[in-house]
């Protein structure tokens, strides 16, 4: 895979010659000679037994007594603001230019790809390599990071025999849960996630505590973007299956038990990464990148005759029967920013891709929103920006429900500089009604990823606090984190945090209070 096939990875007129993506199979696979396999593209994952905690606590114990050497890769996906960190730490009492809001309490918590062991060849970001969670902990003015591989029974038995076992999503099984794209908390449980796997859970401190199923209720994988209703408490998600376009809408209750499992099936495989979630409904997109893992032909292919199917489930849906399907224009979503039900209609605002293909077809990443009528069922696709972006978040406290304003990843790269894919040169705040944006730039040479807006504490206003992100600075080997004023989100950091390793670049994460 070429770098530039990711996310952000490129601006608006130019497109990827490749672009495969990591699958959930909610199946056991069936078997397939290595040839085969190359050709399907790498997309069957095995199933893996679970992982006692005892058996986690000894891993863990052996990879603090024997440090593995620090190694480099030419790999694109495995250098510069990529390149992995080898040591797990915990600073205290950090550095700070500015200062940092009084009364914060809680932590930051964010996951991402950092592989333990070098990989094979085939390795590409943002698929491979086992979770690393990073986390800031803020308190009485003050800042600690700490960090932590999430300790798969993969990565243990790896780690147990001093070397890689387990191959990238792109080369032959044997393939690893790598736990490495989100990290929740939800009824009192730290989550790692990962759209190929069951969750792994850890506690405060990034203890990995063993592979989570909700007491046997989960089968199957789970989301890496399920969403949590801000009143309600519920978390909801929907899993895919490249192989057969099965779906499972799954609805989990503040107190953490499992209430829905509902089976859905969709007009054609499709990857389905984020949802939408309104007051009344969980909204999936079912663009039109069409998988075939057969054994003839590419394993997907974007046929955007088909349009987008979208299917409207109501979060109290008991049956398929219950889910409304509707048309829509063709486009592909990674994420979605946010999603509202006013006045007999949803409002979905999303960085909007005009095509994914494996053919070296233009392709145009822009912020758009979709409009669906309730009534009519007619569905309107509005843009909102032409400006690439993506990794789209709210203040979560107003998750499925209006919002007026969204913040997101910027590409802006300054004058000689050579973009890195994946990665994003400015931070913005976009007024969803109107389009107009608020740029935060970073210094020349820094990339960031995910920005994250965090309440001030005591908040009654939507843009009342702060924004959270990790900074790369290009060549060092040292780190930081920027606060900014996400109602004055262009001017200085009101505080940034100076860390004594470099943060990768990574995926998700999540502020947690207290």
């Amino acid at each position: 895979m070429r770098a530039d096939s990711l996310p952000g990875g490129q601006p608006p007129g130019r497109g990827p010659s490749i672009f495969l993506c990591r699958a959930r199979i909610m199946q056991p696979p069936r078997n397939t000679s290595r040839r085969e396999f190359c050709r399907r593209s790498g997309l069957l994952a095995a199933a893996l037994p679970l992982c006692s905690p005892t058996h986690l606590a000894a891993a863990a114990s052996i990879a603090g007594a024997h440090d593995m050497p620090a190694w480099t890769s030419p790999n694109p996906a495995l250098t510069r603001a990529f390149a992995p960190v080898f040591d797990e730490r915990d600073d205290q009492d950090l550095a700070v230019d500015g200062e940092i809001p009084a009364g914060l309490r809680g932590a930051y918590m964010r996951n991402g790809p950092n592989p333990r062991f070098e990989p094979d060849a085939h390795y590409s970001y943002p698929f491979d390599g086992t979770g690393m969670v990073h986390a800031i902990h803020l308190a009485d003015g003050k800042a600690r990071y700490r960090n932590r591989w999430v300790m798969t029974t993969e990565l243990a038995k790896e780690i147990a025999a001093g070397r890689r076992i387990y191959n990238s999503t792109f080369a032959p099984a044997p393939h690893a849960n790598l736990a490495n794209t989100n990290v929740v908390r939800h009824a009192g449980r730290y989550l790692a996630l990962y759209e190929g796997g069951q969750p792994y859970e850890v506690d405060a401190e990034l203890a990995t505590l063993g592979r989570y199923d909700y007491d046997g209720k989960l089968q199957g994988p789970m989301s890496a973007h399920p969403k949590i209703d801000p009143h309600t408490g519920e978390l909801l998600s929907i899993q895919y299956d490249l192989e057969s376009g099965a779906l499972l809408y799954l609805r989990v209750g503040r107190d953490g038990v499992p209430d829905r499992r509902v089976p859905l099936q969709a007009p054609w495989p499709a990857m389905i990464h984020d949802i939408a979630l309104t007051e009344n409904h969980v909204i999936a997109f079912v663009c039109p990148l069409v998988f075939d893992l057969g054994p003839a032909g590419p394993p997907a292919t974007w046929q955007p005759e088909r349009g987008t199917r979208i299917a409207l489930v109501p979060r109290d849906a008991r049956t398929a029967a219950d889910v409304r399907w509707l048309d829509g224009p063709p486009f592909f979503n990674w994420h979605t920013v946010n999603a509202w039900e006013r006045d007999g209609r949803i409002e979905v605002a999303m960085p909007w891709y005009d095509a994914f293909s494996l053919g070296p077809q233009p392709r145009r990443l822009e912020l758009h929103r979709i409009v669906i009528d309730l009534s009519s069922g007619v569905v309107r696709d509005e843009t909102i920006d032409t400006r690439a972006c993506e990794f789209g978040r709210v203040n979560d406290a107003y998750l499925g429900r209006p919002t007026r304003y969204g913040y997101v990843g910027l590409r802006e790269p300054r004058p000689g500089w050579t973009p890195q894919a994946g990665t994003f040169e400015a931070i913005a705040r976009y007024d969803l009604a109107s389009g107009a944006k608020d740029v935060h730039r970073f210094a020349a040479g820094s990339t960031v990823g995910e920005p994250v807006f965090v309440p001030a504490p005591g908040a009654t206003d939507e843009d009342d606090g702060y924004v959270f992100t990790f900074v790369h600075e290009e060549g060092q080997a040292q780190g930081a984190f920027h606060i900014l004023d996400a109602r004055n989100l262009a001017d200085a950091p009101l505080a940034v945090v100076h860390l004594p390793r470099r943060v990768p670049v990574g995926l998700h994460g999540s502020w947690m209070s207290g």
